[in-house]
């Protein structure tokens, strides 16, 4: 068994905390006593102490598997400000500096080791984990490993193999969103279907979600500016194409907006410096693809819009968890044109390539022979398609020929190698029409909830499997999609129990409540009990300053 006294040191001396959130101990506990788990967690729900902490108590070192190589960096650079022995290894290190690293891996250096699933096609890589004390493994993003999933990486398809790779220690799995079946496979590719679930609800009741229809460029336009100048930054506006970004950036810049601007084509350096300065900023705007966000923690987000339909609901939540993180108040509004399902439909045709493209692209590469590497994906897209030269069927095809061991390496590093030919018949079980069919499913999911006239958290709940009442803080329960701003910055966060002291005393207001003092109309935004009675945060409606009210020696009115 666990000690509790020694949980709650390393979490106070190492990581800041008095008290876990949620059911945080009870997964670091499980993991502790060497259970496999899945842990589900809103974005900014705390996931990662979960196998951060018991990397600094258990004997041997904790590998993390992430999707990103700017994300490994930030939480590296994060635990190394609070002193925990942590580092990650990618192709970006190189030289002295991974030696050093290699070398610090096997001297016993390190509790925590960040790296990508693509690492472990590093034979060298394999071979000094292999005579590593591996203690633990943690799975973060983990729906990206099924198709099942709505981000699917076929590198992560590969992460059971891994695991074995590693000697099969103790795994935690962890992300934001995951229907049951998402569920089921994710431990069926890991090899623990036995494994403890964790799963948290997915209520948010900061967020006032909501789905507005327009029905031009031109209305996009000027919803987007109405919310900047209405709620105020920090905020984030998705687009789903690049095109669009640099479009609305040019309108934006027009009427004296300076936005920063965030997506994959973008150099490692560019994006790691907009994304710091967005971090450090007070009222910063960021307009981006769905490249953007995985990683952020930046509590006081007040706004994120979608310009364009998202691909699934999993993503939407996943992207809209990212704003209220402080606990106020945050608009997350949809703008819906019916002309960008198209777009969302293209992206869908180009994850799931048929597969006599995947078999024109190797016997491309069969042609290239020995020489391959010195070709490009410019010049595979040149010769399969006439049209949407743009489109990512290539390096989707790519992807999946990696993930089962038909080429290796990559263009853009000068190492992508053919290691063998398709046999007969394996373009089809490299691709899956029933993958498309689901994407196109959740695609017609999403439209139907940006279309539907009930709550949007009852709407958005059932989707995930979870019971819930009507939030009375949407768009459709204050009216109707066409919410307008006042609404939104007076609503009054609808009917939710209030919660009672030690003494089992009511408090005398709630978060969301709105006072008068004085002249002032006021929003409460935190309630609080000390030696002095009942007080609360609230925000004043036309400065938005934020006072401290002592109910008991202040005259108030409830409105």
């Amino acid at each position: 068994m666990t000690d509790p006294q020694n949980i709650h040191s390393v979490l106070r001396d190492h990581f800041g905390h008095e008290e876990f959130q949620g059911f945080q101990e009870e997964v670091i506990r499980h993991v502790l006593d060497g259970g496999d788990a899945l842990v589900i967690l809103p974005t900014g729900g705390g996931k990662s102490l979960c196998y951060q902490l018991p990397a600094l108590i258990l004997p041997g070192m904790t590998v993390v598997l992430s999707p990103l190589i700017a994300l490994m960096q930030d939480q590296v650079e994060a635990l190394e400000a609070k002193g925990v022995r942590a580092t990650c290894i990618h192709h970006g290190i190189v030289g002295q500096e991974r030696k050093a690293r290699m070398q610090g891996l096997e001297q016993g250096e390190y509790d925590l080791l960040y790296v990508t699933p693509e690492r472990f096609r590093k034979p060298e890589f394999v071979e000094l984990v292999r005579r590593l004390d591996i203690s633990l493994l943690a799975v973060d993003e983990a729906h990206c490993m099924t198709s099942w999933g709505h981000d699917f990486r076929p590198e992560y398809g590969r992460v059971g193999h891994i695991r074995e790779q590693l000697g099969c220690p103790p795994t935690i799995a962890l992300t934001a969103t995951a229907r049951p079946q998402t569920q089921d496979r994710i431990l069926d590719v890991l090899g623990i279907p036995d494994a403890r679930r964790f799963l948290a609800g997915i209520e948010r009741p900061e967020l006032f979600l909501s789905a507005r229809p327009i029905h031009s460029q031109e209305e996009r336009l000027e919803r987007i500016i109405e919310v900047i100048e209405g709620v105020g930054g920090p905020g984030i506006i998705y687009m789903t194409l690049i095109r669009s970004l640099t479009a609305l950036e040019d309108e934006l810049r027009q009427r004296g907006f300076d936005p920063w601007v965030y997506h994959g084509k973008l150099s490692a350096w560019e994006r790691r410096t907009m994304q710091q300065e967005f971090q450090a900023s007070k009222d910063g705007i960021v307009l981006a693809t769905n490249a953007f966000g995985m990683g952020i923690d930046k509590p006081d987000i007040r706004f994120i819009i979608h310009g364009q339909i998202p691909g699934s609901l999993e993503s939407y939540y996943q992207e809209v968890g990212r704003a209220g993180r402080d606990g106020r108040l945050a608009l997350c509004e949809l703008l819906y044109l019916e002309e960008d399902l198209a777009t969302q439909q293209k992206f869908i045709e180009w994850a799931n390539p048929a597969p006599e493209f995947v078999r024109g692209v190797v016997q491309i590469l069969e042609t290239w022979g020995e020489h391959a590497y010195a070709h490009s994906v410019e010049e595979i897209r040149d010769t399969l398609l006439l049209k949407n030269r743009g489109d990512g069927r290539v390096e989707t095809t790519l992807g999946l020929l990696r993930s089962r061991d038909v080429v290796s390496g990559d263009f853009e590093t000068g190492d992508l190698v053919l290691l063998r030919p398709l046999e007969v018949g394996e373009e089809y079980a490299i691709v899956s029409e029933e993958k498309k069919s689901r994407d196109l499913m959740r695609l017609l999911e999403m439209a139907r909830w940006v279309r539907a006239e009930t709550c949007r958290r009852v709407s958005l709940h059932e989707c995930f499997g979870v019971a819930s009442e009507p939030c009375g803080a949407c768009d459709v329960c204050l009216g109707g999609s066409s919410i307008d701003l006042i609404k939104f910055r007076h609503h009054g966060g609808g009917g939710r129990n209030m919660p009672c002291d030690e003494s089992g005393e009511a408090p005398p207001l709630r978060r969301g409540d709105w006072i008068r003092v004085g002249r002032r109309k006021l929003r409460v935004l935190k309630v609080d009990r000390g030696r002095r009675g009942w007080s609360v945060e609230a925000e004043c409606s036309d400065s938005l300053e934020i006072r401290t009210i002592e109910l008991e020696r202040t005259r108030w009115f409830r409105l």
